[in-house]
């Protein structure tokens, strides 16, 4: 993973905002941005984009675009993008994202100073995301994750919130921007309590394809088309074909993934945006197994706890956006309609042992809109203003499933087995409705202040049949609920080269219409506070940029997931406490090597309020690496790019007792690369993931007193070869 990721949380280089609209390939190479504005300035005005245009490539030695570890105090401009927002903010761009060595796609995140990932090696589900002391054994469902500016978390799934990273693709994401707390009023709604990231897509991408093989079997080709339809309208299209029989058995993963995009830019004001998606994987699932029977000899590591398990997930996407910039105002609005099949079973219990099946469905259409006003004016003596707002709505029309059954076939109620507290068969229909406002204010160009609200509503009908302590149940219930949440922020730069910052935000997490509302109708979304102080220090002579955060987050209502069920529960009132730490700088910089270095921390306590001693299970106790980033130019057109990060993980209770912990470990990533930039932008890579100690404990959870483990390999390979693009 390139330093240049790690060091991004200030990144001069990053995303355009909005106002930008001209394509990254036909934009200018970036300057980093002063550590102080001494003027804000009026957003910037589209481009006509002449068709005969050649695409720029980037390409690391041409000195043309350089990625070291630059940075600016973003916290200090005026904009509509969330890089301006008054928080610890990391962004990649296309090129950063396709540096890094990813064998699951939240792979990515890895990088991101305070959250820690982790790969379940199970085929096609969400992987496990954890941030700033929310559980790694969670699916990502505690991040909401915006995608062309459409929420993509599952409300009320098989979590709430479920988080599924796996339909993107990386060689198509334009960029990605991760924002650490609860403090963006419109990315920072339902499900922001660890934080947000807001996922767009490339405009245009050029005819190319990709070739890549790997360890135990991995095979992956992607082919894209990309075709000027005239002077200001584009359509590219790209089919991703997967397989991968997997380090453990049962964990064959086979997908079918492709992606449409239609841009038309139809004057320098209006933009249209069109997305169109079909997402098919099918895939094993080998589960967790006990770690004392791989160390008793009685299972092989790469034994799966079943060998019927399978899953499956069928989606398809269609996302219209629609951008308007005139002077100094913005207007967003986004349309978004899904179709999701998912469908998993699992097998519970000891291996060997008698053991029915945990099945599921999710079945769903998903319909949304938003519109995101912005204005942004001037004030006398070189001050700046802005005003944002926005509303959107969120509908699921839903079945989800949750019942017990045999060799992939759910009992009926003819089968004692049926009766059981895993049973609910729920058909419901979910509307979210959110509204928010936002301003900031620079009064003098050393001040910025930020202020917002935000209003979630959801509306409950819910048919549903249960299982219960009193027998089969039959809930009907139509209910609604709703809470505010508020965000406040002041940044100041009173000398050069340094920023201090303090931060308050607030988020909810709705009621799961599964669990929480056929029970308790009346049940208010949970909510949570986080206050945050940080500083950083920005020198652009030498690339230098040191960063650090603290923050305290209080969640009125902590939900836990038990592995062992496969359920949710409500922990009761949680606190968390901890801080980030990272720095970078530039140590060669000339026409024979840039190579940059990078180095970060992380300490988080996590604890439940009921006891001092009661712990969140698998939240590392802390986390660092380090990374260096290097490129040896060749000619001004060819070039060899190095990678390498080494990431620590501490350890993590396994229960809230802390009477079991996983142990720490080590993870190193590295690609090697080769660019010329003549033939195509040709590119040929080699990549490798290393767990030198423990390859046990990135995924490991307790039931009772017994440990269970998704063993990760020693040595995971990927080479590949690609050309246009």
């Amino acid at each position: 993973m390139s330093v240049a990721m790690l060091a991004v949380p200030v990144c001069a280089q990053a995303a355009p905002t909005s106002t930008d609209k001209t394509p990254a390939h036909k934009r200018p190479a970036r300057q980093a941005a002063p550590a102080l504005q001494t003027r804000p300035q009026a957003p910037a005005q589209p481009q006509a984009q002449p068709t005969s245009a050649p695409e720029m490539v980037e390409v690391r030695s041409t000195g043309i675009v350089s990625t070291g570890a630059r940075s600016a105090a973003k916290p200090m401009q005026m904009s509509n993008s969330p890089l301006s927002d008054i928080a610890m903010v990391s962004h990649f761009n296309n090129e950063e994202i396709r540096r890094t060595p990813v064998h699951v796609t939240a792979d990515l995140l890895r990088s991101v100073p305070g959250f820690q990932v982790d790969d379940y090696q199970d085929g096609g589900i969400a992987q496990g995301i954890g941030a700033r002391g929310w559980s790694s054994e969670s699916d990502g469902n505690y991040i909401a994750t915006f995608i062309d500016g459409s929420i993509r978390n599952v409300y009320s799934g098989i979590l709430n919130g479920y988080n599924d990273l796996n339909p993107l693709i990386p060689e198509l994401l334009g960029g990605m921007t991760v924002i650490s707390g609860p403090f963006d009023a419109r990315y920072g709604g339902n499900y922001a309590s660890a934080g947000s990231i807001i996922i767009t897509t490339r405009d245009y991408v050029r005819p190319g394809i990709s070739v890549t093989g790997g360890s135990f079997g991995r095979a992956r080709a992607l082919v894209t088309l990309g075709r000027r339809l005239n002077s200001h309208a584009s359509i590219y299209t790209a089919v991703e074909g997967l397989f991968d029989s997997g380090y453990r058995r049962n964990s064959v993963t086979r997908r079918i993934n492709s992606f449409t995009k239609f841009v038309d830019r139809f004057n320098e004001r209006d933009t249209l945006r069109v997305t169109a998606q079909a997402y098919i994987t099918g895939y094993g699932q080998p589960y967790s197994i006990p770690l004392s029977y791989i160390q008793s000899g009685r299972m092989s590591e790469r034994d799966p706890r079943s060998y019927i398990d399978r899953g499956a997930n069928d989606q398809y996407t269609l996302n219209g956006q629609f951008e308007h910039v005139s002077g100094n105002f913005t207007l967003d609005a986004n349309v978004f309609v899904n179709k999701t099949w998912l469908t998993r079973s699992t097998t519970t219990g000891l291996p060997g042992t008698t053991n029915v099946q945990h099945l599921y469905l999710d079945d769903r259409y998903t319909v949304g809109a938003t519109v995101d006003p912005y204005w942004k004016f001037r004030l006398p003596n070189g001050g700046s203003w802005d005003f944002k707002v926005g509303a959107g709505t969120h509908v699921d029309f839903a079945r989800n499933f949750h019942q017990l059954g045999e060799n992939n076939v759910a009992y009926t109620a003819a089968v004692p087995g049926y009766y059981g507290s895993f049973l609910n068969m729920n058909r419901f229909t979910e509307i979210a409705n959110g509204a928010y406002a936002s301003t900031s204010i620079s009064p003098l160009r050393w001040i910025k202040m930020t202020g917002g609200m935000r209003y979630d509503d959801f509306m409950y009908s819910v048919n549903d049949t249960r299982y219960g302590t009193g027998g089969i149940s039959h809930p009907r219930v139509a209910t609604h609920t709703g809470a505010p949440s508020i965000k406040a922020a002041l940044a100041i730069n009173p000398v050069p080269f340094w920023t201090g910052f303090l931060n308050y935000g607030q988020s909810i997490t709705s009621p799961d219409a599964n669990t929480d509302i056929p029970v308790n109708s009346t049940l208010q979304p949970s909510k949570l506070g986080s206050e945050e102080a940080g500083m950083r220090f920005d020198y652009k002579p030498l690339n230098a940029h040191i960063q650090g955060s603290a923050y305290v987050t209080i969640d009125s209502n902590e939900i836990g997931f038990n592995q062992a069920t496969l359920t949710q529960a409500n922990l009761g009132k949680s606190h968390r406490s901890g801080y980030d730490a990272d720095g970078a700088i530039t140590l060669i910089k000339s026409k024979h090597a840039i190579i940059d270095l990078q180095a970060n921390y992380n300490w988080v306590r996590a604890r439940l309020v009921s006891t001092q001693t009661s712990f969140i299970p698998n939240v590392a106790d802390w986390m660092a690496g380090y990374g260096v980033h290097a490129t040896f130019p060749i000619t001004d057109q060819k070039a060899i790019d190095l990678n390498v990060t080494h990431q620590f993980i501490g350890p993590q209770p396994l229960n809230s007792a802390r009477t079991y912990t996983a142990p720490q470990y080590q993870r190193i990533a590295t690609r090697v690369s080769y660019t010329d930039a003549r033939l195509s932008n040709m590119r040929i890579w080699l990549s490798g993931i290393v767990f030198p100690g423990n390859r046990f404990a990135e995924d490991e959870w307790i039931s009772g007193s017994t440990i269970y483990t998704a063993p990760q390999p020693r040595l995971t390979l990927e080479g590949g070869f690609s050309f246009g693009l």
